[in-house]
């Protein structure tokens, strides 16, 4: 039986990922204190950096990670949709773990690795990280922040294709969980603080990214903006 480090309920702090409760939908996620600070690290001196690069030439804010069972970084991406309009950051994160891990391993890897986001995903990039075998996905910012950052290409493109305005975040395939409320649900205390002035401090980060790459959009010329 799988587990990681990433706690569930109860006293041991264990998530046993292959445990399905009676609907048939994988158990929900929550994390230590511990672990929230950690997954907001590898946010910060991982994957921003590399945004902030793609930002300066033309791509959206949103990036990557997988982690190892015991949380350390694996892989960090950012988007890169002036290469392909497909490398949105999830799936360029997927294409460069897949470019350094043995096709024989793939599948195994993912069950037992942590898909970090740093925003909700899309419809595309939720569907390539269950194709992927990844059953555990931690996002930072919700859909309401993205949309709230200019970008509401997420949300309107689940309504215009299936009618709904998202996936399930608990389904057979994998379990999903919102950093921010994570954060919100944790007991008080001083590490709970210095998390939320972590979590501002990003969340300033990542507007100001976006107010740039909004800035600067039509004057890229690698920039088709097909959903504008």
């Amino acid at each position: 039986m799988a587990s990681s480090n990433i706690s569930s309920s109860g006293e041991d702090h264990t998530l046993h990922t292959d445990l399905l409760d009676i609907q048939g939908k994988k158990s929900a996620l929550t994390a230590t204190s511990e672990e929230i600070k950690t997954m907001l690290n590898v946010i910060e001196n991982e994957i921003i950096p590399l945004t902030s690069s793609g930002v300066g030439a033309g791509n959206k804010v949103f990036g990557a990670a997988i982690l190892r069972p015991d949380l350390t970084c694996d892989v960090a991406s950012t988007n890169a949709e002036t290469v392909c309009p497909l490398f949105h950051g999830e799936v360029k994160c997927i294409y460069d773990w897949s470019a350094k891990t043995p096709a024989s391993n793939r599948g195994p890897l993912a069950r037992s690795s942590i898909f970090l986001s740093t925003h909700e995903p899309c419809c595309m990039c939720i569907a390539s990280i269950l194709w992927t075998g990844f059953t555990k996905l931690f996002y930072f910012l919700p859909y309401e922040t993205t949309t709230a950052q200019g970008i509401p290409h997420d949300v309107n493109t689940m309504h215009e294709l299936w009618g709904v305005s998202g996936y399930r975040r608990q389904n057979k395939y994998f379990a999903s969980a919102c950093l921010q409320e994570l954060i919100r649900d944790l007991p008080e205390s001083e590490v709970k603080q210095d998390i939320l002035v972590q979590s501002s401090r990003l969340l300033q980060v990542y507007n100001s990214m976006s107010d740039q790459y909004h800035a600067e959009k039509k004057d890229n010329k690698n920039n088709t903006l097909v959903l504008d």
